[in-house]
């Protein structure tokens, strides 16, 4: 006996116009959106229309798709397309983004799933999310882990040990008084031992300035030339003025966004060294103040710019007064760098960077570590 499975709803795709419904849906879902209309129509217009890859494409992606039923969104899966280069050219990757669906429409998730794998006018497919279902659907349709080493695994400095203690213990469900003492003492035992054995980034802090993201000048359209040879063989999400302005004045932490700078001595000829963005990613709920560094670009790699950044990002966030300091990704050889100061580590959840390549290509490129340059900057997780 054949058993016929009728499809729910119908699918089409997404237009500017769904940007209301659909965000009303994802965060009757649970996730965290803008709030109020203008905000929500604010917010989709920088994440599509100001988009650079939208204005770079030969042919426009999409911007995600739509399952209605009697005239409802069920269901969105959002696409949020992005610009890289690979070998002097540019490409096109899409990042799964904001996705979602109503709990009786769920079993009409892989309709969406297959609308977004079965994309042919972009080069690479990507999601940055440490949510299992997520993982399951990329695994699904072909996708594979990034090969780059140590995406799992989040290293941080403590700043704040009693802040962060007490964070960690509202966490676990401990509140009140229990928090604030258990905080206090833990914090006072974790600064000691973080002083101790000097867990921390040091560096001299010549020539490090501190800007917002709207002051990003032609000086980093130069660092991202010269950074562009020397890593020909890797896939590069674009970091030129224009992309980084962009790319830090989408998500709603970008008004707390700063890019940490390193300019040469007019002795040595000047110029912009490199930068480390740093992020503001708190988590109210348990009253945690974190500072995200969520891109690391540096001119040759140089060890002795990496040190003074990572440095840079330390002080920063001490003066805003965080309990913690983030890196997450980086290439071997960097990453060995913010390792050589001393930071804890912790793992995610679930491996979060996994990619399908549609070019051709790409495939063999980025089966290697040394095809990727990946750091918070890459996907959306710094874009919501």
């Amino acid at each position: 006996m054949t058993t016929t499975t009728t499809e729910k709803g119908t699918l089409r795709d997404a237009t500017f116009d769904d940007a209301l419904e659909a965000t009303a849906l994802l965060v009757r879902l649970g996730l965290t959106m803008p709030e109020g209309d203008d905000a929500v129509s604010a917010y989709f217009d920088k994440l599509w229309r100001a988009n650079p890859a939208m204005r770079t494409a030969a042919s426009k992606p999409a911007l995600g798709w739509v399952l209605e039923d009697n005239g409802e969104i069920v269901g969105f899966f959002g696409n949020v397309p992005l610009l890289y280069e690979f070998g002097g050219k540019p490409m096109i990757v899409s990042d799964a983004s904001l996705w979602g669906v109503d709990q009786n429409y769920r079993s009409e998730t892989p309709r969406l799933a297959e609308a977004y794998f079965g994309q042919t006018n972009v080069d690479a497919l990507l999601v940055t999310t440490a949510i299992k279902p997520t993982r399951r659907i990329f695994e699904r349709h072909g996708g594979m882990p990034v090969a780059q080493p140590g995406l799992d695994e989040v290293l941080y400095w403590v700043i704040d040990g009693a802040g962060f203690m007490k964070a960690g213990l509202r966490k676990k469900g401990v509140g009140g008084v229990a928090s604030f003492l258990g905080g206090h003492l833990g914090g006072m035992a974790l600064n000691a031992r973080l002083r101790l054995f000097g867990r921390r980034p040091f560096a001299n802090l010549d020539g490090i300035t501190i800007i917002n993201p709207d002051e990003i000048d032609a000086e980093f359209d130069d660092l991202w030339r010269d950074k562009c040879k020397e890593y020909p063989g890797r896939l590069l999400a674009n970091r030129s003025a224009e992309a980084l302005k962009w790319h830090f004045n989408v998500g709603r932490f970008s008004t707390l966004t700063r890019i940490i700078c390193l300019y040469a001595s007019e002795q040595a000829g000047g110029g912009l060294r490199g930068y480390a963005a740093v992020v503001r990613e708190d988590a109210p709920e348990i009253g945690l103040k974190r500072l995200k560094i969520a891109d690391l670009f540096v001119a040759g790699d140089d060890a002795g710019a990496v040190d003074a950044l990572l440095a840079a990002a330390y002080e920063y966030g001490m003066a805003k007064r965080c309990h913690v300091v983030e890196v997450i990704g980086l290439p071997e050889n960097l990453r060995r760098r913010v390792v050589s100061h001393k930071p804890l580590s912790r793992p995610m959840p679930t491996f979060p960077f996994l990619f399908k390549a549609v070019n051709p290509g790409l495939s063999d490129p980025l089966s290697h570590a040394d095809g990727w340059y990946m750091t918070a900057y890459d996907g959306d997780s710094t874009l919501l």
